[in-house]
């Protein structure tokens, strides 16, 4: 795993919550564990096909996806129901993640998204693919959100 394809997913996460919601991100942590499951209630899987294969997972707590959803509101009267709060995160996952495949296709370089997967809960279990992961938190008002980005060059 290239440190080229790691830093964009980090400084688009940091732009595109900064541009859409006000929110200040922080790189606190980062490891290195042997694949991307999540460690939190929500968890946002978007699959990247291309040169570059994997999935990249984001991982919170429900009251920090709650307080973003909150920040990411039209209007502060608005209710804030589970549905909004899970598209809402869901889909600056998927900007996040569409920002970044594009930053690292070129020419003859072309890199395709899945549409986000989101599990909801604690107790579940999934088979992701077996590939060294990049663990990112990054720390905001709100809490923390975990980015775990497993891509490797080539098929898996």
């Amino acid at each position: 795993m290239k440190a080229e394809w790691i830093n964009p997913f980090i400084s688009n996460a940091i732009e595109v919550f900064e541009q859409m919601a006000n929110i200040k991100l922080e790189k606190t942590n980062l490891s290195l564990r042997e694949d991307p499951t999540p460690s939190n209630d929500i968890s946002i899987i978007v699959g990247i096909a291309g040169f570059i294969q994997g999935q990249v997972v984001y991982s919170l707590k429900d009251h920090t996806a709650q307080r973003i959803a909150q920040a990411l509101a039209p209007k502060s009267t608005m209710v804030i129901d589970n549905a909004f709060v899970e598209s809402s995160i869901a889909e600056v996952a998927n900007i996040i993640t569409g920002r970044t495949t594009i930053q690292l296709s070129g020419q003859d370089k072309i890199l395709h998204i899945t549409p986000p997967t989101i599990i909801i809960g604690k107790e579940y279990s999934i088979s992701f693919v077996r590939l060294k992961t990049i663990a990112v938190n990054l720390a905001s008002r709100f809490g923390t959100i975990e980015v775990n980005i497993a891509i490797k060059e080539g098929e898996i």
